[in-house]
């Protein structure tokens, strides 16, 4: 999963994300009275983008729309963008960010759920705004290999590269009749 594939430069990487900031404003614009849902991978490491990783992310989508399907909400948009620096996919709902971040938070607490993030935002009084785990009273995301903090352990590079690609491998490995059922097509 690891041997080959996309490795984006860091430009790019900066570039994606004022990219998506920018999509995901102009989706609020288009439809101020919805949320948006921004899908990514949580891949460790220079390769972002191969055939494993985008069958992976079909995965992540597939969960999304159940979700969204099970809840009878429909999307007024949505759009799957497969990049150098990583696929990434976007929905736009029209029912309120709290209920749609909790669905998501759900989704996130599975197991290969948390490969994944699944950000929700919306506006107040004419801003964007992420909503947050922790408005919801949830802890942070966890650790695949300590259990503690994600984000601690990302900033301060805690764990080595090849062992958060193993532990990731081995999730996948794990849960491999769960990503052949739900990564078929919707």
């Amino acid at each position: 999963m690891f041997a080959h594939g996309e490795t984006p430069e860091l430009n790019e990487v900066l570039l994606n994300r004022e990219r998506r900031v920018k999509l995901i404003e102009e989706l609020l614009r288009r439809f101020p009275k919805s949320c948006v849902v921004s899908l990514k991978c949580n891949i460790p490491g220079p390769i972002k983008s191969n055939g494993e990783i985008l069958a992976l992310f079909g995965y992540g989508e597939n969960r999304i729309h159940k979700i969204l399907s099970n809840q009878g909400w429909r999307p007024n948009y949505q759009k799957r963008l497969n990049l150098r620096t990583g696929p990434e996919a976007f929905w736009v709902i029209p029912e309120d960010s709290f209920e749609v971040k909790r669905n998501m938070i759900l989704f996130e607490e599975e197991t290969l759920g948390r490969l994944f993030d699944a950000d929700v935002l919306d506006q107040k009084d004419g801003l964007v705004r992420t909503r947050s785990r922790v408005e919801f009273g949830y802890e942070p995301r966890r650790c695949l290999i300590c259990d503690q903090d994600a984000r601690i352990c990302a900033s301060r590079r805690l764990h080595p590269v090849p062992m958060l690609q193993q532990r990731l491998i081995r999730l996948l490995e794990e849960n491999a009749e769960e990503l052949e059922k739900d990564g078929s097509a919707r």
